[in-house]
């Protein structure tokens, strides 16, 4: 049995590469740059060397590794290997990725939507371990989602399910990336929760917020508001506690109509911590239907950083046997 996978991770920034021995063991990282390379052609050849390099450094063949994985932040053919196209990427449309990293690297790949991926590792390693039946949500500049049902991934007819960030909460809402307005994106990413922080420094309030930025209002931050919060700032608090009850509205929707045992929250925004989930699950009391939210446990995703990786070793295991 082969017991190594090459794992990669394909953001809008960096693209991390780890060797993972036994599905879940990180023996090996590399780290590129995605910004540092021009077009598709140069950065899809990077991506190969990096994987077939990290191969060698260890001192391992092709016939060791069992195949090559990569979560990409996009709408994925996950079947044919094809990026209809990346988020933050640009020149990512209709690329056979699949096809041109195994043409170069000579061996499997497989590919996938990369919330899709953490939640492949969530659901094996993670804070899924156990359930059958559960939902993870990412949080950061955008808000994506994975969906498990009777413990296996649920892709949706067209490979595309999951978009919870793109869920509408209004129906009157501000204009969305996606084409839609009032989505439930626009109310709990990065940029939304900073507005909000500004917005209620602007009526006058209080707060260690502009201490922390030395009064430059444009240096405010998702991580400075949470600073802010634990060190006991009302404004702060109040922020996440908003955040935390847009998110309840989804999250008790999304108990609604699917019925899972846990929902996994995971992504940056995720690190605001204790007062973030303790706002989600006041929302979802209130508002969901009794005997589906007793079921569900809303939970703090486990993997962290590697939860990419290791979910994108996940899928290999899954599809190459």
């Amino acid at each position: 049995m082969k017991r190594y996978v090459i794992a990669a991770d394909l953001g809008g920034t960096n693209i991390k590469i780890a060797l993972v021995k036994d599905e879940n063991r990180i023996v090996k990282k590399s780290n590129l740059s995605t910004r540092a390379y021009k077009g598709k052609t140069s950065l899809i050849s990077a991506l190969s060397n990096a994987c077939l390099e990290i191969m060698k450094e260890a001192g391992l063949r092709k016939q060791d590794i069992l195949g090559i994985g990569i979560g990409a932040p996009g709408l994925i053919d996950s079947k044919r290997g094809i990026i209809h196209q990346l988020v933050n990427i640009k020149g990512f449309k209709e690329v056979p990725l699949k096809d041109l990293v195994e043409k170069t690297t000579g061996m499997s790949v497989f590919i996938d939507n990369d919330v899709n991926v953490m939640t492949l590792g969530e659901l094996h390693h993670g804070a899924g371990r156990g359930a059958k039946n559960m939902v993870c949500i990412t949080l950061g500049t955008g808000v994506g989602g994975g969906i498990v049902i009777d413990g296996r991934l649920y892709r949706g007819s067209t490979l595309s399910a999951g978009e919870i960030g793109h869920m509408p909460l209004n129906e009157k809402g501000p204009n969305c990336n996606c084409g839609g307005f009032g989505c439930m994106e626009k109310y709990v990413g990065n940029k939304y929760i900073v507005e909000v922080a500004i917005r209620k420094i602007k009526e006058g309030k209080k707060t260690a917020v502009t201490g922390l930025v030395n009064g430059d209002l444009k240096k405010i931050t998702p991580e400075i508001i949470s600073m802010a919060e634990k060190k006991g700032d009302r404004l702060a608090a109040s922020v996440w506690e908003e955040i935390g009850g847009h998110l309840g509205v989804t999250v008790a929707g999304v108990i609604n109509l699917l019925n899972p045992e846990r929902i996994i929250v995971g992504g940056g925004i995720a690190d605001a911590g204790k007062i973030l989930f303790e706002a989600i699950r006041k929302t979802v009391k209130q508002r969901a239907m009794r005997l589906p939210a007793d079921c569900a446990k809303i939970v703090k995703a486990k993997l962290g950083q590697d939860a990419g990786l290791i979910g994108a070793a996940v899928l290999v295991r899954l599809k190459g046997k």
